[in-house]
């Protein structure tokens, strides 16, 4: 196997990143080569800080599989449905190690025209190789592909391959194939710099340490040169649409195929947000103060979330809610206004020694991790001026803006605290009040029991009594009764008393 750098997997940032956005942590391949122009450009790009230029190149390498994967499941349904994928000029395998936890290994084909490339990944992500050539006559390959990807390629041909190029790699399609491949579009071109009537412009200039400039340079194209080719290399047979800064919200990615399974307009492509940590510092009290920035591009698209991780916890998360006129400015839209936001961290939720991740979501479920790495590194890197004075400044005016916060809280507990109390006694009075209400229900179903009881015998006597009225009535009108009347009535008239 190549060379490789120093094993990463104990990197604490790295790993916190692999496991916020790798599909398959415990299975990804870390390792990088220590060729990897990509992995040497963003380490050039920073100062003495080789965790954040390894978060960049992971990040980025993640970002183009997000984009590829929005193309691949418009046309195909999902990377299953794909059986063949060519990575053209993939370097030493950014996207790739984000590739082979979409699909098999040996359903993907690496080419490069770096030996030494091809090699490491063939080797180390178990995928198929081809090495690739300067002169695109030169480049023959026995089969054809159904998802052909070259990332950041074109953006460096002069007008002389480009067309070549395009076309070779046209011609390796499968029938329902894709070809997806980025460029720098006119909008990227320095303001002072116009585009030629060509629609197309080279500079020998590029990131490259090897490469002969004048064949890999820095392009610029606009839409029309675009179309003319592949209207060109086609026949006029290809459909082609293009997605205005997909890939990392930079180059233009362009989509080619000869057999549209529906119309592009059903591509709803979405871009990941964007974001950045202006200022981290401890404050007086020893708790950690975040300020920065957080936007959206898409349409309709907005943040969600700003989320903080601290050894991979969510100890916090808040949202853009104040104004930044220079994100503002930057971006060129009035959305991008109110994107300021800012975070507090009680000391006794992080250390220095801990790792705090940091990432944007938008409405669309996209990420963007704005920061991973040690607290004391996002501490060392950020002590900086904010917009609203001098960041100790503005500590002070944290801390004792907090300071009043606390009190108002204390207060508020206070008054929570009497509230219950209250609210104790008031249900203690409440179980009294029960209590009686059961002893008095009580008493009365005795009573109505008592009531029912006497009711059930005055009922009784007074049947007996209309049976003896009856029985009266029925002697009364008896033959004997009435010879007894009238017996008792001659006594009387001879003066005998009694009946």
């Amino acid at each position: 196997m190549s060379n490789i750098n120093v094993d990463l997997v104990e990197n604490l940032a790295v790993k916190a990143l692999i496991r916020d956005r790798a599909k398959f942590p415990a299975d990804f391949k870390l390792k990088i080569c220590e060729d990897d122009e990509m992995y040497l450009f963003s380490l050039s790009n920073v100062t003495d800080d080789s965790d954040r230029a390894l978060v960049r190149y992971y990040s980025l390498g993640r970002s183009i599989l997000d984009a590829v994967k929005q193309v691949v499941d418009w046309h195909f349904g999902s990377f299953e449905n794909v059986q063949s994928f060519l990575d053209f000029a993939c370097g030493y395998g950014r996207f790739t190690r984000f590739l082979i936890q979409e699909m098999p290994p040996d359903k993907i084909w690496a080419s490069d025209i770096y030996a030494n490339a091809v090699k490491f990944q063939t080797e180390y992500f178990g995928v198929n190789g081809i090495v690739s050539t300067g002169k695109p006559e030169n480049y023959l390959i026995d089969r054809k592909f159904d998802c052909i990807l070259a990332n950041s390629f074109f953006s460096h041909m002069p007008e002389r391959t480009f067309t070549n190029w395009l076309q070779n790699l046209y011609d390796l399609l499968t029938p329902n194939g894709i070809l997806m491949f980025s460029v720098h579009g006119e909008s990227l071109l320095p303001s002072h710099v116009e585009m030629p009537a060509t629609g197309i412009l080279f500079s020998a200039d590029s990131e490259s340490q090897s490469l002969d400039k004048e064949e890999y340079g820095t392009t610029y194209v606009n839409e029309e040169f675009v179309r003319e080719i592949v209207t060109r290399i086609s026949g006029g047979k290809a459909f082609v649409h293009r997605i205005k800064k997909g890939i990392c919200r930079f180059q233009d990615l362009y989509v080619v195929t000869n057999q549209l399974n529906q119309e592009f307009s059903s591509l709803k492509f979405s871009h990941h947000p964007g974001g950045y940590v202006d200022v981290a510092a401890l404050t007086t009290k020893g708790n950690l103060y975040l300020e920065g920035w957080a936007f959206d591009v898409n349409w309709e698209g907005r943040i969600e979330v700003v989320q903080v991780l601290v050894n991979g916890e969510i100890v916090q998360s808040c949202e853009p809610f104040y104004d930044r006129p220079d994100v503002a400015e930057y971006f060129k839209k009035d959305a991008a206004l109110q994107s300021g936001w800012r975070c507090y961290l009680p000391k006794d939720a992080v250390s220095t020694a801990d790792v705090i991740l940091i990432k944007a979501i938008n409405n669309y479920g996209g990420e963007w991790i704005i920061e991973s790495c040690s607290v004391k590194s996002l501490l060392d890197g950020r002590l900086s001026q904010s917009l609203l004075g001098s960041t100790h400044t503005k500590l002070n005016l944290v801390e004792t803006l907090l300071a009043a916060a606390k009190i108002e809280q204390e207060q508020t507990q206070n008054n929570l605290m009497f509230t219950e109390t209250q609210l104790q006694e008031t249900q203690n009075q409440l179980l009294r009040t029960q209590k009686q209400l059961q002893d008095t229900q009580s008493e009365l179903i005795s009573v109505q029991t008592q009531l029912e009881h006497t009711q059930h015998r005055l009922a009784n006597v007074k049947k007996e009594q209309e049976r003896s009225h009856n029985r009266v009535l029925a002697m009364e009108s008896s033959k004997f009764w009435q010879l007894r009347t009238a017996w008792f009535k001659v006594r009387r008239a001879f003066g005998l008393a009694g009946e």
